[in-house]
């Protein structure tokens, strides 16, 4: 679930947008009803809700005092207001969108879809970092044996740079061989998600640490070989190259 929390000092409008997200969106869990600037700022301080519907004017100030106090921002934030002259400074805080009084629901589902769009590429982001700190902090399986009809390999999983569909086979790259299994990529996408392995199209699983750059919608691997990306990895998988190279 998203969780959502609204600061609105204006008890209809409070209502008005609480029942549309209610009713018209069935992803979204609200948290937190605020209507003045002190209760806002303990609350965000204090809890991380995922997006925060935020009135411009409030009781004991406005939206900007309450960003100003607060350390970090890690929410992300819909603006809404009576008022469009604040509409440039709710931009130079990012906030996803802005949303006019009285609210529009098709305006709103508009917001939301772009909200969601941006909440899963950050969450598939986040889920990639934990998953490199997971392995470099946990000693999982370091090996994994391939078999086939003829042979049986032992492959330490960092030394495996990628694999690759081939029908109801799998083909296994490292530095210096290319082994051929008989079992599907589905198979050790589901073994391999635990370490540094990531789906980056359909038939081609990727061993994060050996991505070195990413040129159009293909991934270059330290090796120079291009592979194919879905462009629905593409942004997450381009912040966290981003990221690594800080």
């Amino acid at each position: 679930m998203i969780k959502v929390a609204i600061i609105e000092d204006e008890f209809n409008a409070l209502n008005t947008l609480s029942k549309l997200l209610q009713y018209t969106q069935k992803d979204i869990e609200i948290i937190a009803k605020i209507d003045t600037v002190s209760e806002a700022i303990s609350f965000l301080k204090n809890n991380t809700p995922d997006l925060v519907f935020m009135d411009i004017e409030l009781i004991g100030g406005n939206a900007f005092s309450i960003l100003d106090a607060l350390e970090k921002i890690n929410f992300k934030i819909i603006f809404t207001t009576a008022y469009d002259d604040f509409a440039i400074k709710a931009i130079k805080v990012d906030a996803i969108d802005y949303l006019l009084k009285p609210i529009d629901s098709d305006e709103l589902a508009i917001c939301i879809n772009r909200f969601r769009v941006a909440y899963q590429k950050e969450q598939e982001y986040i889920g990639l970092m934990n998953k490199m700190a997971q392995t470099d902090a946990n000693d999982v399986q370091k090996t994994l044996l391939i078999k086939n009809t003829q042979e049986r390999h032992v492959l330490p999983i960092d030394t495996i740079i990628r694999c690759q569909s081939d029908g109801s086979y799998t083909i296994f790259y490292t530095k210096d061989k290319k082994i051929m299994s008989a079992r599907n990529l589905k198979y050790y996408e589901n073994i391999l998600n635990d370490h540094t392995f990531v789906r980056v199209h359909q038939s081609h699983l990727i061993n994060i640490k050996y991505i070195d750059s990413i040129v159009l919608n293909d991934i270059v691997l330290k090796d120079g070989e291009k592979i194919p990306l879905a462009s629905r990895k593409k942004s997450y998988l381009k912040q966290f190259l981003a990221n690594l190279s800080k």
